[in-house]
């Protein structure tokens, strides 16, 4: 729910790759249904300095909740700060704490702080929006979902209100496992070994792995220590906030499978050399440092952490009472300016309002690249084809990096297959019997 289920993609390049294109349309239009997290949008502007002169980028993005909306406008700014305000290996920290940990160090919770007040004057104030923002548009959202956002950006404001992520955490695996829980690292182990591991997703490390699952904490490294509750991770039920997110997977997939230098995907004796944490850290440091400098990453081993083989000290989480996070720095109590990119746009979509904003005319055929995440498939309907270009490509998420049983994964793949097979759409995926976290289809000529 609070990440995405499939590796970021450069959904450009993927297009090209498909149609052998060397000239792009004027606007290249992407439809965004469910990614759970903004990883391909960050992995296209990393991308941008080779985008060819007078060639816009237009993303638009169908979220389930508007407490999802509000993180992936934060993990945005985070992005998107200047160099003069944080370093790229600050930034990359700060955003591995805000996507992947339940709990934050107290410097990361010092800065959602902060950056909570610039949201939410981006998402009251139209007017601070085009000026401080103007990559994205909250235009097409309700105004009642704007006062979501507001609640939201309040909720993570205000130290009154508790989120006790911990005992919730606790809680639901109790739930979740009954008889099981006090066997719990033998199931966390298989769900690692014959479930994540055997689809693919090796990098994950059984270290790293079991102490997510055991409490929701995905990144560790040995100088930093998680604290403060991730209020970014609630989600508003009824009179309370809780945590309804994924608790099987964990925040690896998105950013630590692959990586350009595949030294960093080496194993000996079924040990890897770099966590998919590591891998993680080493894939934004690339993608943040192409966002600032607008030019290729020539990364140095001393650049990333190498903590494959190592048993690192996994501490009990300290409570959080009384401790000072500090005083805000001053960037985010004057909100400083973000990054710009005129060529590039981010439009939110209501969920309420989707049928009638697709099916306006000049959504028609709009879309050179539609995604659609695995937990969005079930509402993803027929009618909605009609706004992917003839030359377009449309891209289904599948269950192939879950902890489902393998007959559940097939059947949901096979699903998606159907649901092309009725609609005319043709397979673009190798005619291989193998596991694929991406299916690709274009319609038929």
């Amino acid at each position: 729910m609070f990440w995405g289920w499939s590796e970021s993609l450069n959904l450009l390049e993927k297009w090209r790759d498909h149609f052998k294109a060397d000239i792009l349309p004027g606007d290249f239009n992407i439809l965004l249904f469910g990614p759970g997290d903004p990883r391909h949008i960050l992995t296209l502007l990393a991308k941008s300095y080779n985008l060819p002169e007078g060639i816009s980028v237009n993303f638009f993005q169908v979220d389930s909740c508007m407490e999802h909306v509000a993180r992936n406008l934060l993990l945005l700014t985070v992005a998107l700060e200047s160099g003069q305000e944080m370093s790229v290996r600050g930034k990359t920290h700060l955003f591995m704490d805000i996507f992947g940990n339940s709990h934050l160090r107290p410097a990361s919770a010092n800065y959602l702080k902060g950056r909570t007040k610039f949201l939410t004057k981006v998402a009251t104030d139209g007017d601070f929006e085009q000026e401080s923002m103007p990559m994205v548009s909250l235009g097409e959202l309700k105004y009642r979902e704007r006062d979501k956002l507001e609640a939201t950006f309040s909720f993570w404001a205000n130290e009154g209100v508790p989120f006790e992520i911990k005992s919730i955490w606790d809680r639901r695996l109790r739930e979740n496992l009954k008889t099981r829980y006090d066997y719990r690292n033998g199931v966390f182990d298989w769900d690692l070994q014959m479930q994540l591991r055997d689809r693919g997703a090796g990098q994950i490390c059984p270290q790293e792995y079991t102490h997510w699952r055991e409490c929701g904490i995905g990144f560790v490294f040995p100088e930093f220590e998680q604290v403060i509750p991730n209020k970014t991770l609630g989600i508003n039920s009824g009179n309370q906030w809780a945590f309804l997110g994924d608790m099987t997977v964990g925040p690896f997939i998105s950013f630590g499978l692959n990586c350009p230098d595949e030294r960093m995907l080496k194993s000996q004796h079924g040990v890897n050399e770099y966590r998919a944490t590591d891998v993680t850290e080493r894939n934004l440091m690339e993608i943040f440092h192409e966002i600032l400098e607008r030019k290729p990453y020539s990364p140095t081993s001393e650049d990333y952490h190498r903590f494959g083989g190592a048993s690192l000290k996994m501490g009990s989480i300290l409570p959080s009472s009384g401790l000072d996070s500090g005083s805000l720095p001053k960037s985010c109590e004057n909100f400083p300016p973000l990054l710009k990119f005129p060529n590039f746009s981010l439009t939110f979509v209501s969920p309420e309002d989707l049928e009638r904003f697709l099916g306006q005319e000049r959504m028609q055929e709009k879309f050179s690249v539609i995604f659609v995440g695995q937990n969005f498939f079930p509402v993803f309907r027929e009618e909605f084809l009609s706004t992917l270009h003839p030359k377009g490509l449309i891209l289904f998420e599948t269950r192939r990096f879950t902890t489902l049983r393998k007959d559940t994964v097939n059947e949901f793949s096979s699903q998606i297959r159907d649901f092309c097979s009725r609609n005319s759409l043709k397979s673009l995926n190798p005619p291989l019997n193998q596991h694929f976290s991406i299916l690709s289809y274009k319609k038929k000529e």
